[in-house]
């Protein structure tokens, strides 16, 4: 992993980036093509922070330890996870890139749905990355909305008179919802209820997605 510094972008849109690289070893392994992985310069805003910290006040809440005990752990996870961009140094919520912290808010996210923490707020409300909050929630059948139980949904619906076990379901746009949030979608349409509740919409079909519930591809 290699850091540079973008000099320039052309007018042909074309950008321009100086790194320091070790000549010899892409000479030797024939190097063509290379990786890379913008850092997002903006300023962290304090909503985003906020964030964060409320994520991280209700897994201490959850788990009986201090918040201050929770951010530590759950940074130097993080950090283990990240270690290919963050080997240089422990990153603070006070000056780190929006871009690091969005990463780390999903962290919480992932962590919240996988082990049922409860919230006393709608998790939605605090996801920075909507796709991703709600391809978690179809996997662990959680409702996008209010976080309750759920089935999976076919936003693209199958049709009246349609064998579901004959229907081609990977690719079909899906989404996880209770059956209160199932059945007021189906009243407000799509776009109506995406509007409400600020969802981007559902989710691409995948292979694990049909093996969890049991759907034939």
């Amino acid at each position: 992993m290699y850091k540079g510094v973008l000099t320039d972008i052309r007018e042909d849109g074309k950008a321009v980036i100086e790194a320091r690289l070790d000549a010899g070893m892409l000479v030797h392994r024939k190097v063509k093509e290379v990786y890379i992985d913008p850092i997002d310069s903006r300023p962290l805003s304090d909503k985003q922070r906020r964030m964060c910290y409320a994520l991280i006040k209700a897994i201490a809440d959850w788990s009986g330890s201090s918040s201050e005990d929770v951010k530590q752990a759950f940074k130097m996870e993080f950090w283990a996870e990240q270690i290919d961009t963050l080997a240089d140094k422990i990153f603070s919520l006070s000056n780190a890139p929006m871009s690091l912290v969005a990463e780390f808010q999903r962290f919480l996210v992932k962590f919240i749905i996988e082990n049922d923490v409860p919230l006393n707020f709608p998790l939605i409300g605090y996801v920075d990355d909507i796709a991703h909050y709600t391809y978690m929630c179809v996997i662990h059948r959680k409702c996008a909305v209010c976080g309750r139980r759920a089935e999976l949904h076919h936003v693209d619906a199958v049709g009246m008179g349609n064998d579901r076990d004959k229907v081609q379901h990977l690719g079909r746009e899906v989404i996880s919802l209770c059956r209160a949030h199932h059945t007021e979608m189906h009243t407000l349409g799509k776009q109506g209820f995406c509007g409400k509740y600020h969802l981007d919409g559902g989710v691409t079909a995948d292979r694990t997605i049909l093996k969890i519930y049991g759907l034939k591809r």
